[in-house]
């Protein structure tokens, strides 16, 4: 998952333990009959079907999924890259093992989406200041390199947003249009890569032009020109702004030209506009034309009239690929917490439901996407073409990095925008069994609900949910590895994102979003 990599976010998730559960109506404001709350005890209880396919998940069957997705073989699943299609033939082999009907594309388990990606063109590259202090022309190669965006050319007044560590989208508003310049901790590219990743994706939430990042004084020359030299990509389907990033003495520069000094704006409460000055970037790319696999599985409902209704759990599959060498001399960023978790929950949840005697009365759909880390390309491109009735699909639950952290918690994202937050809180209290607190978002400011693949379905407004267990030290370095996993936790997470999809799937009542919920999710996508 694309977030900000964090030590202190270890704190906040080991705090979901000691969180108290949403106490029943306080996520919707919405009552349950005590007919209907009785009739989903009976359903998920232990003896009945459900408890009984839930033990079909179990912390081996993680093991053995993360194993493979994060093995060195794949070589970090990036989208695309040979060892994503690795990873989606083993989920579609998966798929047909457990009796699935293929859902994808020619009546296979595959469904492929276009991928243009962008490759910078270095010889057109430019960076232009003007400002109270003069002009100035950066040297590409020497005092910063760039990574392309979503447009060639982009340009417009200066705004300081600051420490992009403490940059929020609220506070990044005022740059809309504008060139956003942000500070980069970190002179370790697997310190400041992530960092960047977030100051780009709120630069375009606000509608920022482009970006330009002051490195740490401890990046070196050598690394910018090496940086400037790399083929740097981005997928032409992302319109994520163009971003430049500069060496500290340039970025002190930058601001001088600006009017500003640099060390006065940092004691200043950002964001500040730098009135009068202006920047320009430009960043010519050539184009290339790849494709990038979801996989599609389909268990069909065993109700006359609610088959033609769809659950659909959705987890990303792919990863970033191979990177920098850390300093242990490994560049695969093998990402098994982000996401061989999610993924391998996602098929121990569809092996689940494939072992029920009678399927559950709605169908459901089991996708693996690829493109998460590339701007959730794979589910867009689903929720734009979806392989079942759009107007059917009732829910969509998410899973994402639920393999680390507190192990007897997971926070569920988007509790409070539909009546799925009061529904997964009454599941876990009626399974202690699992040992789990679910927890409400811990980090509302980094508004996660927007920015993670079931907000795709969100946009469609199709009542969404997901689980996640928070951020570590190993998060995008070639660290995430197999054996750091607790896999006991993540089967337990599984277990109740599957009594979750079951008690969904066989409620004639699909879920309803708040009305503030769908106020929100309205007024990010219109």
């Amino acid at each position: 998952m694309n977030v900000r990599a964090s030590l202190a976010l270890l704190a906040l998730a080991a705090a979901a333990c000691r969180a108290p559960a949403v106490p029943p109506g306080a996520a919707t404001g919405q009552e349950e009959s005590g007919a209907v709350s009785e009739a989903r005890g009976r359903a998920t209880r232990a003896g009945s079907p459900a408890a009984a396919a839930a033990e079909q998940i179990t912390a081996d069957g993680i093991r053995a999924h993360i194993a493979y997705l994060a093995s060195d073989e794949l070589k970090g699943r990036d989208t695309p890259s040979p060892g994503l299609e690795m990873a989606a033939a083993y989920i579609a082999r998966e798929f047909e093992r457990y009796g699935l009907e293929p859902a994808g594309d020619s009546d296979g388990y595959l469904q492929r989406y276009p991928l243009m990606r962008r490759a910078v063109r270095t010889e057109g590259v430019t960076l232009r200041v003007s400002g109270p202090g003069g002009e100035r022309a950066f040297a590409f190669g020497r005092e910063y390199f760039v990574a392309p965006g979503g447009a060639e050319s982009a340009g417009g007044a200066l705004v300081y947003g600051g420490d992009v560590e403490r940059l929020d989208s609220g506070a990044a508003a005022t740059a809309r249009g504008a060139v956003l310049v942000l500070e980069l901790p970190g002179a370790r590219p697997q310190d400041w890569r992530p960092v960047a990743l977030r100051g780009r994706r709120i630069a375009q939430e606000v509608g920022a032009a482009a970006v330009v990042f002051i490195m740490d004084a401890g990046v070196s020359e050598a690394l910018i020109r090496e940086e400037a030299t790399a083929t740097a990509r981005s997928v032409a389907a992302s319109q994520r702004p163009p971003a430049a990033y500069l060496s500290a003495g340039a970025g002190r520069e930058l601001v001088r030209v600006a009017g500003r000094d640099l060390d006065s704006l940092r004691a200043a409460r950002a964001p500040v506009a730098l009135q009068g000055a202006s920047a320009s970037l430009t960043v010519p790319v050539v184009e290339e034309n790849e494709y990038a696999p979801n996989v599609v599985g389909l268990l069909r409902g065993s109700d006359p009239e609610l088959r033609d209704t769809y659950v659909i759990f959705s987890a990303h599959m792919d990863h970033v690929g191979v990177g920098r060498p850390d300093a242990a001399g490994d560049s695969i960023y093998n990402g098994a917490d982000d996401n061989a978790s999610g993924t391998a929950a996602l098929l121990q949840v569809a092996r689940a439901f494939a072992s029920l005697a009678q399927p559950p009365d709605r169908s459901v759909v089991f996708l693996a996407v690829s493109g998460e880390e590339k701007g959730l390309l794979g589910s867009r491109h689903y929720s734009d073409n979806p392989t079942v009735p759009l107007e059917g699909i009732v829910a969509n639950i998410n899973i994402d990095m639920i393999g680390r952290n507190s192990p007897d918690s997971v926070v569920a994202i988007g509790q409070e925008f539909s009546s799925l937050g009061l529904l997964v809180q009454e599941i876990a209290a009626e399974h202690p069994e699992l040992g789990l607190t679910v927890a409400p978002d811990l980090w509302p400011e980094e508004r996660f609900f927007f920015r993670s693949d079931h907000f795709n379905f969100a946009r469609k407004e199709i009542p969404a949910i997901f689980f996640f267990a928070g951020v570590h030290e190993d998060y995008h370095r070639p660290s995430d590895h197999a054996e750091l996993i607790d896999t006991d936790k993540a089967a337990r997470v599984s277990r109740l994102v599957f009594y979750l999809g079951y008690e969904i799937a066989t409620r004639r009542e699909p879920p309803q979003w708040t009305e503030e919920g769908l106020a929100q999710v309205r007024a990010m996508t219109r």
